[in-house]
Parts: structure tokens; C-alpha cells; sequence
């Protein structure tokens, strides 16, 4: 029994042994002493302050997790991000990924400057990700964004049935009267841009809204106030018309406010444009079958609800991944009815004709609720301008 015991320690020390000698002999791996170097991923972006102060904390969070990637961040001046853009690809320099506004995303994509999302995210609002989405593929993805809502103060009003309840009583204030803030009470009655394949900005029930807007707003139940969301703080204007982003500044003033998406006072129909949002792009040039992994992994990892919350902690714009939604945290406050108000948005595929018509709608709205322009002249004037525009991009 004695040989027998030291036979089974002589061959566990020798097991020991092998196993000591095979994990020096195996290769250190990404990003530790004697590994492969980690791969580079610059970022553009245009974010600054709190924003970017807590994009650099997430992004030294990333690269602890993730010791295979070294994330380097890079500020550009949003107006000069596409020409940077432009400039530094032309000469096969540039960042491997952007964090950019729609209009800028749209701009890169026009120049050539993306290409097709390294990572696939299924989570992402519909409306949103459609918004970076050009002939059927997906060239950026969908991080932070807004969606206009109804405000009201709960100590001095009440929830309207419908917008015949609303304007028969103190009716609403909002900053700006464009096809952001009401295309949910704009095409949920029949309001459209396009009809048949061809621009329709004159169409009788564009006509019709508009002609009821210049009613209202001549009753003065519409007011069209640069300091509307300060008027409402104060409590001279019980309904507003502003982005869900500033529920954050409502809260912090300890203002009694409510809130309920634009469709709900017809009943559920119409669907509003999304506002203000930041996408996730990756470069042409820059995106390679040796680059293509590391892209995957941070956009991945910015994408995740931990950083998206990060990020309204800082700042003010929501989350446009739904998953967010489902935390404890977005049970409450703004997050319901701008989950709802998404989840329902108006749905434009990036090029999509009517993002270029939009723009004209809104000169003429402006033109009409001024005092200049009759509403009729106003929008045949839009469809002169319209046919122009589509004839130019080569799309009439």
C-alpha cells in the first residue's frame, strides 16, 4: 500500500509539473505583456462637457472589459464634421467610427464616407435605425434621440380628450411650429408629403392643417414662443409641445408636469417625427477585414443600456435602444410615454424623399403662421420648390 501511494504522488507531481510548464509555454493574449498588440479604434464626435466627460468614462470602462481594443476619442466641430470628413478619407486618413447627429450621418453617407454598420443591433427603436437606413442597409446605428410630447402642468390642468378639448380651452405654446414638433397631429389627418411617388406639399389636408393652425393661432391658442418651455416652468401656459429631452429640465426646476404623446388626442392615430438623434457610424475606408472585430466590439458596448443611461445622466437626449426601457429606472418620469411615442414614430428610411421635403414644408408653415403668406400660396409655392429640389438630386 506504501509503494502504491508514493507511485500516485510521483505522478501528481509530474502532472503538476506538465500543467506549470504548459501555461508558460501558452501565448499571452490581446493587450497583455507580450501579446498582440490591441487593436486602434478612433472615434470622431462632437460631444462636450458632462457628454463628453462620461463618453470618456465609458469608453475606459470598455477597454478594461475589453483589453483587445484602445479606444481614442476626437473632438470635431459638428459644422465642420463632414468636410473633416471629406478631407481626411480623400487621403486615406480618418477615424474608424463616428458619433454624429442624423443630419451629419446623412451627409457622410452622401460623400461615401460610410460603411455598412459593423454591428447589427435588433434593439433599436424602428423609426430610429430607419432614419440611417439607405436603399435596405443599415449605415449607422441609432444611440441617443428625442420625440415631441404634450406637456401639462398637473396642478393647474388637465389631460385633454382630443384637440378640440385642448384649443376650446387655454390651447398649447411651443418654440417652433415645424413638422417635428406636430407631424403626429399633422399626418394623423391625412397630412403627406409624397403621393404616388410624387410630391404633394399642396394636397387639400396639408391645406386644411395648416389653414386650422393660422385659425389657432390667431385666436391665440397656438402661441409660437421662443421661451415657451420657460413659460410653461413658470406657469403661464398650462400645455406645451417640447422634445421628451426636456422632461430633465422640467424636473430639476421642481415644475408639476405631466406628459402623454402628440397621437393620443386623435385618438391614437398619427405618428410624430423623431427629433434630435445621435447615431454610430463606421468609416469606408477605415472598416477592414482586420478592423471589422475591434468596430464590432465598441459599438456594441456603446449601444448597451448601462452606457445609453450613462449618457441621459449627462445629458439630456433618451436612449434610442428599447431595451433601456425595460429597467427600473425608465418605469417612471418621461421614459413610459416617450417609449410609447417611439415605439409609434413616423418611420423615414434615410433616403427617403421626404427628409428633403420636410425642410420646405416647414418654410412654408413659417411663411403662413407669420403673418406673410396665405396658407394655398404658401404650399404651391412649397410644390414649385419640391419639384425643383427632386429634379436637381436627379429623383423627379
Amino acid at each position: 500500500m506504501m509503494k502504491k501511494g508514493k507511485i500516485l504522488k510521483r505522478w501528481s507531481l509530474i502532472l503538476t509539473i506538465v500543467m506549470f510548464i504548459s501555461g508558460c509555454s501558452s501565448a499571452p493574449q490581446t493587450g497583455q505583456p507580450g501579446g498582440p498588440a490591441p487593436a486602434v479604434v478612433d472615434i470622431w464626435h462632437s460631444l462636450q462637457g458632462a457628454e463628453f466627460n462620461t463618453l470618456e468614462k465609458q469608453v475606459q470602462s470598455i477597454e478594461k472589459t475589453h483589453p483587445e481594443v484602445i479606444v481614442k476619442l476626437n473632438y470635431v466641430p459638428e459644422q465642420n464634421f463632414a468636410a473633416s470628413a471629406y478631407q481626411a478619407e480623400a487621403g486615406g486618413e480618418g477615424p474608424e467610427m463616428f458619433i454624429a447627429s442624423r443630419e451629419t450621418i446623412h451627409q457622410l453617407y452622401g460623400q461615401g464616407a460610410l460603411a455598412p454598420a459593423a454591428y447589427i443591433d435588433e434593439a433599436s427603436f424602428p423609426a430610429a435605425l430607419a432614419a440611417f437606413r439607405f436603399s435596405k442597409t443599415e449605415y449607422a446605428l441609432p444611440w441617443l434621440t428625442d420625440i415631441p410630447l404634450l406637456y401639462f402642468r398637473t396642478d393647474t390642468a388637465t389631460v385633454p380628450a382630443d384637440l378640440s378639448e385642448l384649443f376650446s380651452a387655454n390651447g398649447v405654446s411651443l418654440v417652433s411650429p415645424d413638422t417635428a414638433s406636430l407631424s403626429a397631429w399633422w399626418n394623423g389627418q391625412g397630412g403627406r408629403l409624397m403621393n404616388g411617388g410624387k410630391p404633394s406639399l399642396n394636397d387639400a389636408a396639408n391645406l386644411a392643417f395648416l389653414q386650422q393652425l393660422l385659425t389657432w393661432r390667431n385666436s391665440a391658442l397656438f402661441r409660437i414662443d421662443p421661451s415657451a418651455l420657460t413659460a410653461f416652468a413658470n406657469g403661464q401656459t398650462p400645455y406645451l409641445i417640447a422634445g421628451a429631452s426636456s422632461a430633465k429640465y422640467l424636473t430639476q426646476l421642481n415644475v408639476p408636469w405631466g406628459s402623454i404623446p402628440l397621437s393620443d388626442l386623435l385618438g391614437g392615430q398619427g405618428q410624430s417625427l423623431i427629433g434630435r438623434t445621435l447615431g454610430i457610424a463606421n468609416s469606408a475606408i477605415k472598416t477592414t477585414p482586420g478592423t471589422t472585430a475591434a468596430i464590432q466590439t465598441v459599438e456594441k458596448a456603446l449601444l448597451t443600456p448601462e452606457v445609453e443611461g450613462a449618457m441621459v445622466e449627462a445629458g439630456q437626449l433618451l436612449p434610442a435602444n428599447k431595451s433601456y426601457y425595460e429597467r427600473p429606472e425608465a418605469q417612471k418620469g418621461v421614459f413610459p410615454q416617450a417609449s410609447i411615442a417611439l415605439s409609434k414614430a413616423w418611420v423615414l428610411e434615410g433616403n427617403t424623399y421626404e427628409w428633403k421635403l420636410i425642410p420646405l414644408q416647414d418654410a412654408a408653415w413659417s411663411d403662413v403662421l407669420s403673418g406673410g403668406t396665405a396658407p394655398e400660396e404658401a404650399l404651391n409655392n412649397a410644390q414649385e420648390q419640391a419639384g425643383k429640389v427632386l429634379s436637381v438630386k436627379g429623383q423627379s
